[in-house]
């Protein structure tokens, strides 16, 4: 029996008041699933098609189906099962570090929430890729349905991601050195280091410039909202988003940034979280060459990691479909790995941070019912 009951399970659309224009209400609550199959629809196919097509491919060019088939019969599946259950510890990880980063800008959550929450933005982001755009609208939307300020929850999600991925920055540093060392570090290593370390930059710039000038936020938000009325007009509703709304928003957004330098201890949470998931990220990686039978340097495990990390952000295609796997292979064998090894810890690897994590966020989607397959929670009296 699920714990929802019927009426939860079907919201009835409030009366139209005099304000609104009667097609609000006639037309029907969009789910995430709905959202989701049109992604698929349009999109999915190719990325799933792409990530195929690089994996098959840099197999064939390496290694024979015969050298694969000899690995995986001495598998050892209890590596394995440690490799999966580090990745299970990583998204708790992930939702303490995302409940913390959350509370300081004032937007209160469990961890168990934000698990939830991120496994579905993972979900959306992959079938509907819009460069991030999509898993920070599925942030947004729940704090919107717990009658808490969406605009903080960006901030949140913002600020989740720089402290994140400057936490990882050691990381990068210590494969970029190995490389170095050993030879091995090609211009397009130097170049990816080089457009994530400004990334990092602009995103904690950004931040700390939108906690003092609400008007630069207002200035972002007003070509957005520009683009959202124009699609508005398509169906007859010219003004989705007001001028006032921009200011609203600007306004929230600006209060939340101002407000992570002085929570000093959830910043300092989050990034601890963010180091402990790095750390079981590295055991999970190193688990699999074990898994493998072919035991691993450290070093040539963080190296890896650290080149994973760097083209899953400066990657230009969803979730860096073929240039993470490519940029993992090359360090691995660069390094020393056999060709086969390589490829196959890579694809395990991809197949638990990814698509395991899209699989989950599917039905994490379903449960969370988001983008109005709800019933909006008011917001409270003093937001």
């Amino acid at each position: 029996m699920h714990p929802e009951s019927d009426a939860s399970r079907q919201p009835v659309a409030p009366a139209p008041t005099p304000d609104e224009p009667a097609i609000a209400v006639a037309v029907p609550r969009r789910s995430a699933v709905s959202v989701a199959r049109r992604g698929i629809a349009r999109g999915q196919w190719l990325i799933t098609a792409l990530f195929l097509v690089v994996v098959v491919y840099a197999a064939s060019q390496v290694t024979s189906p015969a050298a694969v088939g000899l690995r995986l019969a001495d598998l050892r599946w209890g590596w394995l099962a440690v490799a999966v259950g580090a990745q299970l510890v990583m998204f708790g990880l992930f939702g303490a570090m995302y409940r913390h980063a959350f509370h300081a800008v004032g937007v209160p959550a469990g961890a168990r929430r934000m698990v939830s929450v991120l496994f579905a933005s993972i979900f959306v982001k992959t079938v509907v890729p819009l460069a991030g755009a999509s898993s920070m609208a599925v942030f947004v939307d729940d704090a919107d349905s717990r009658g808490q300020s969406g605009a903080r929850a960006a901030a949140g999600t913002i600020a989740v991601t720089a402290i994140d991925l400057t936490v990882a920055l050691p990381v990068i540093a210590f494969g970029a050195a190995v490389l170095a060392v050993r030879g091995r570090l090609q211009p397009y290593d130097v170049a990816g280091i080089a457009l994530y370390a400004g990334f990092v930059a602009f995103l904690i710039v950004g931040l700390g410039l939108s906690g003092r000038h609400p008007t630069a936020v207002a200035w972002v938000l007003t070509p957005a909202r520009a683009a959202v009325n124009a699609v508005g007009r398509a169906f007859r509703r010219p003004e989705v988003l007001s001028a006032a709304w921009v200011q609203r928003q600007a306004e929230q957004f600006a209060a939340a940034a101002a407000a992570i330098p002085h929570h000093r201890r959830d910043v300092a949470l989050a990034a601890a979280y963010s180091g402990l998931r790095q750390i079981v990220s590295g055991v999970g990686l190193f688990a699999l060459f074990l898994a493998l039978g072919r035991p691993a340097d450290p070093t040539v495990v963080l190296a890896g990691l650290g080149a994973s990390i760097v083209f899953f952000v400066v990657a230009i295609v969803p979730d860096g479909i073929g240039a993470v796997e490519g940029a993992m292979a090359l360090t691995f064998v660069g390094l020393g790995v056999d060709a086969t090894t390589a490829i196959l810890v890579t694809f395990a690897y991809r197949v638990l941070t990814v698509w395991l994590p899209v699989l989950v966020g599917y039905f994490a989607a379903r449960r969370l019912r988001l983008f109005g397959g709800r019933p909006p929670v008011p917001a409270p009296a003093s937001a």
